[in-house]
């Protein structure tokens, strides 16, 4: 298996297509609430996904909309099990001489993770 980084200047749009059609299976861990809200972590990535995206969402969650965890595919020797447990919110925090406040100048107010439990 050889890694291939940075995507930059590939069609996002082919490669998440590519690897869906591939039958890799794989659904987000995590969403960053200024693209994404509670109802996408722990989703599927599948056509249906993808198709419902926001359009200044990148497709393969190249600037950081969401991160994913991949449990099948044609190069797993077997899927990895697990069950979605309970989606949790934590805003962003700036310390500032011992104190914490949200940011106030950016679209991004914290992510949602998703509880991913092995079976």
């Amino acid at each position: 298996m050889k890694a291939v980084f940075p995507l930059w200047k590939m069609d996002t749009a082919f490669l998440i297509r590519d690897f869906i059609g591939q039958q890799f299976k794989t659904l987000t861990c995590c969403t960053n609430d200024g693209y994404l809200g509670e109802e996408w972590a722990g989703r599927e990535i599948d056509l249906d996904f993808v198709n419902q995206l926001p359009s200044d969402t990148d497709p393969c969650g190249e600037n950081g909309e969401f991160h994913s965890f991949c449990y099948d595919g044609p190069l797993f020797q077997h899927k990895i099990h697990f069950t979605i447990g309970e989606k949790i919110y934590r805003p962003i925090e700036v310390k500032t001489n011992d104190t914490c406040s949200l940011p106030s100048d950016h679209s991004t107010r914290g992510f949602w993770f998703c509880d991913l439990i092995p079976v």
